[in-house]
């Protein structure tokens, strides 16, 4: 056992990631998890069945009377958020927040500024960043391992919401329920799973200088938002891919993150294995033999989002990477530029006039 524990609270259990980001909190030796405040009467009783010795609260403020978290992990809708952090930072407590940021960069942007005006650490969790594969491939980039990156491919996707979603759990009534209104969410299947490849552009290659979506209701007929989209981010030396579907229940062939550089490329391949492709020197229209990597392990508190968001708040160190303010905040400009370019059919450039200062 640690000699310091952290008071780890959760406010609101509305995301579906609650179902893991929970078990893997309590799992954390570095955390004690002091409660969980959640208003929905079905979603709370079901937490309550489920983990017994939890102590289960209606309200935020019955957590934070009773609980007295020292930090706490929120899986509030993208709109709802904004609130949860603020309140939360007005107390002086950390939050980490389930991706992505929020449903609209101004809404991003108020959470950003008020972490920072009262002094409270702000982290998104975005669930690619605990896979060994992703630093691998990172850090060979970093080391020029493909050469210049031009292009970062992503496709995330399942089979989306049932039509009977709400006749389901709690847990599928409540986080389906958010996630198909635009109000709430932002959008559909383009901010919950092109939020992926965003986030992953911008880590990789840094902020395009313009974007452009399509997307539409192509299968599904229960809901208004997009089940299908892809965008396009560019770059003065190159261009992103992500695609998101809530309508692909079993891909045929697996689509792996790809990053394609000028002497390469390199491709996730699996948790913990990356395939890297190297230019042939003798023939630059051929790749050598592909190479199967094993992946490094990463540190023990790299093995969930709570593990990383607790240990680096008792270290005393800053959330970097993929889960930073900067990339999530980024992101989330992407994500509003690909929302305006599919509502008007344009190319949009960053960064966006209203936030040019």
């Amino acid at each position: 056992m640690p000699t310091k524990q952290l008071r780890l609270g959760f406010v609101s259990a509305a995301h579906l990631h609650t179902r893991g980001l929970l078990p893997a909190a309590l799992d954390c030796p570095e955390a004690r998890v002091v409660g969980l405040a959640e208003a929905d009467d079905e979603l709370r009783t079901y937490y309550a069945q489920q983990y017994p010795s939890l102590a289960v609260y209606e309200t935020a403020e019955e957590l934070y009377d009773k609980g007295r978290p020292e930090a706490i992990i929120t899986c509030a809708n993208n709109r709802d958020a904004v609130d949860v952090v603020a309140d939360a930072a007005a107390r002086g407590v950390h939050v980490m927040k389930e991706k992505p940021m929020a449903a609209d960069l101004a809404l991003a942007e108020k959470m950003a500024t008020t972490a920072a005006r009262l002094g409270v650490r702000l982290m998104i969790n975005w669930p690619t960043n605990w896979q060994p594969a992703i630093h691998h491939a990172k850090n060979l980039v970093d080391d020029g391992a493909i050469g210049r990156v031009w292009q970062v491919h992503n496709r995330a996707g399942h089979g989306g919401p049932p039509p009977d979603y709400a006749q389901r759990d709690p847990i599928a009534r409540v986080g389906w329920g958010w996630l198909i209104d635009r109000e709430t969410n932002g959008g559909g299947a383009f901010v919950d799973f092109c939020s992926y490849g965003a986030a992953l552009s911008r880590w990789f290659m840094g902020q395009p200088s313009r974007v452009i979506a399509h997307g539409g209701r192509y299968v599904q007929e229960f809901f208004t938002v997009e089940d299908n989209a892809i965008l396009i981010m560019s770059y003065p030396g190159g261009h992103s891919v992500s695609e998101g579907t809530w309508t692909q229940p079993a891909p045929a062939v697996r689509s792996p993150l790809t990053i394609y550089g000028t002497e390469g490329s390199l491709a996730v391949t699996g948790a913990a294995e990356v395939t890297l492709a190297e230019r042939n020197p003798n023939d630059r229209r051929t790749s050598l033999e592909p190479k199967v990597l094993a992946s490094p392990a990463l540190p023990d508190h790299f093995r969930s989002g709570p593990a990383y968001f607790v240990h680096q708040i008792l270290a005393e160190q800053p959330f970097e990477g993929l889960v930073s303010i900067a990339v999530s905040r980024d992101t989330q400009e992407i994500l509003e530029a690909g929302i305006e370019s599919m509502a008007s059919g344009q190319e949009i450039g960053l960064p966006l006039k209203a936030f040019l200062g």
